[in-house]
């Protein structure tokens, strides 16, 4: 739950800032931030748990981390089509009427894409369970 919970707010703000930004390097961010999608999962949560047993050995902050590297990009992805879905008209009013960048994401933006980010986060989340279960699977030392 902790590391779906940070992924949503991660994944959702940095989906609404490649959304609505230009700055060089834009798709190469997008790009990168979706890399892990092209990566098998349960292998990704197992060598991240890995590399990270040497700080935190199979411990909450390890599980954590390897679960937002792993439903991090799910959320990104869904949260960008979702944003690139909506019509601009409502969030250029609320600009033109003086709202700051934060007050259209918090009170315009979020609430029109909120059901299909949570349809995803819910997807992820179960994905994640999924994904550990076959990391713990493939760790276990026993025949």
């Amino acid at each position: 739950g902790l590391a779906t919970a940070i992924a949503i707010v991660t994944g959702v703000c940095l989906a609404w800032f490649l959304h609505n930004r230009q700055f060089p390097g834009k798709r190469t961010a997008g790009a990168l931030a979706t890399a892990a999608l092209a990566l098998p999962a349960p292998l990704l949560c197992y060598y991240l748990l890995a590399v990270l047993g040497r700080l935190w050995p199979w411990t909450r902050p390890g599980l954590v981390a390897a679960g937002v590297v792993s439903t991090l990009p799910w959320l990104l992805r869904a949260a960008r089509t979702s944003f690139a879905s909506l019509t601009p008209a409502p969030a250029k009013a609320a600009r033109s009427l003086g709202a700051s960048e934060w007050r259209v994401f918090a009170r315009v933006d979020l609430p029109r894409a909120f059901r299909p980010i949570l349809a995803a986060a819910a997807l992820a989340s179960v994905r994640l369970l999924a994904e550990l279960a076959a990391a713990f699977w493939i760790a276990d030392p026993r025949p």
